[in-house]
């Protein structure tokens, strides 16, 4: 069978096919922790309230990165001689996905991420932060129900609004670790914080 054959396009036709692509700078991302999470980061000290500063927080998300998977295949080398045949089995996602966040000059950023893995370990509802100036202390995780969330998502769209979005939902979501972060007195510039999220799978949705 021939391939295709070649054609000719007007430059007008490839404007407007190949112009029209979208750009990396137009998301959001959504962090909604579950209901202990959010109650324990309103009880500390008042810090960090998700219902009024969650929205900021998202805001400063910079950086972060659409998920990706990949198909687990196993061989088949005996039905055709000669030829070796991949045959897809499992479905394998990403295990973390990363955010960047800059830090508000509250460092609600730093309390809101830090203070969701404190509640993981336990450091703060099990025992006290002081209990953990202790070096004799021990962990006492909290239930994986309580902290992992499946109100994680990003969603992707374009700056005229009229294209169709993505929305990626992440599925039992919680923060994994936090990168450091260093400082120097070597030329200011905007404090960063990084943090790698696990998760179990994603769902995309597209709307219009």
């Amino acid at each position: 069978m021939p391939g295709p054959a070649p054609n000719t396009k007007r430059v007008d036709d490839l404007k407007s096919r190949i112009l029209h692509v979208a750009q990396t700078s137009v998301y959001q991302v959504k962090l909604q922790p579950p209901d202990d999470v959010i109650g324990f980061l309103n009880n500390r000290g008042r810090v960090v309230n998700y219902s009024l500063d969650g929205e900021n927080i998202e805001l400063m998300c910079s950086e972060t990165n659409l998920p990706g998977s990949s198909l687990a295949t196993h061989d088949v080398t005996n039905d055709y001689p000669g030829v070796t045949e991949k045959m897809a089995y499992r479905r394998i996602y990403d295990e973390t996905i990363d955010f960047t966040f800059m830090v508000d000059r509250n460092y609600k950023v730093v309390e809101f991420l830090d203070g969701w893995m404190n509640y993981v370990t336990g450091q703060g509802s099990t025992f006290t932060r002081d209990d953990y100036a202790n070096g004799n202390v021990h962990y006492e995780m909290n239930y994986p129900s309580s902290y992992k969330t499946d109100n994680l998502y990003i969603t992707k769209w374009e700056k005229d609004n009229s294209s169709s979005s993505m929305t990626y939902q992440f599925i039992g979501a919680f923060p994994l670790s936090i990168v450091s972060m260093p400082v120097s007195y070597e030329g200011s510039s905007v404090l960063k914080c990084s943090a790698s999220f696990s998760y179990i799978r994603y769902i995309r949705r597209r709307s219009t």
